[in-house]
């Protein structure tokens, strides 16, 4: 939990945490199901502290979970050539869901889309809302795609068009399930995880940017 995400916590989580209370001091069972239910909410809204990354070469996960494809042609009109390899990242209820820059550089666009609620592990979440952004630096443009998933289906960004952010940092967060598409220019880098690749945001390697060691 940080100054950050505890806004956002406090409209899920303080509702169970006081109704559970009285019933909890009563002895009665749902009582203590709603604390369980509010505390767990807490720790969904976790924000640990991570060293940024120090290689300008890489790309970094944007957000902790499970690679669940990696598609080397795929549509992204904010690319040169409106083509992309793209790799998408499923995250858990159980994972940290505060999201990071794959690279360093400047927001240049930013676009909310869709209003769908497919659960995020599912083909069907790519209509559902999401929020697209693009980063140009260094390292060339990079397409950042979060999409919420079948609970929420609310998405707090934490940067706006204009501002400057290294690899690593914090970008925002998708409230409950959701994903993660990082979209990297064809033949700008060579892509270093698969399908089944557990990463951490912020930390993991995606992809090593050719020509930049």
């Amino acid at each position: 939990m940080s100054r950050r995400t505890w806004p956002i916590a406090r409209r899920y989580a303080v509702a169970p945490l006081a109704l559970g209370l009285p019933l909890a001091v009563a002895g009665r069972r749902t009582g203590w199901a709603l604390l369980a239910a509010g505390g767990a909410v807490v720790a969904f809204f976790r924000d640990p502290e991570r060293p940024l990354p120090s290689d300008p070469a890489l790309v970094v996960a944007a957000s902790d979970g499970f690679v669940t494809g990696v598609d080397e042609d795929v549509e992204e009109p904010w690319l040169p050539g409106g083509r992309a390899t793209r790799v998408t990242v499923f995250l858990s209820l159980t994972d940290v869901h505060v999201n990071r820059s794959p690279v360093a550089g400047r927001l240049e666009r930013e676009e909310r889309l869709g209003s769908g609620f497919a659960p995020a592990l599912f083909a069907g979440a790519q209509d559902n809302r999401r929020n697209r952004l693009l980063l140009d630096g260094p390292a060339g443009p990079v397409v950042v795609v979060q999409v919420a998933g079948a609970l929420a289906r609310t998405i707090t960004n934490w940067v706006r068009v204009g501002d400057r952010v290294a690899a690593g940092e914090r970008l925002g967060l998708i409230h409950f399930g959701s994903r993660t598409d990082v979209l990297l220019p064809p033949g700008a880098a060579d892509v270093l995880v698969r399908k089944g690749t557990r990463v951490t945001a912020g930390v993991t390697p995606l992809a090593r940017l050719r020509g930049r060691g």
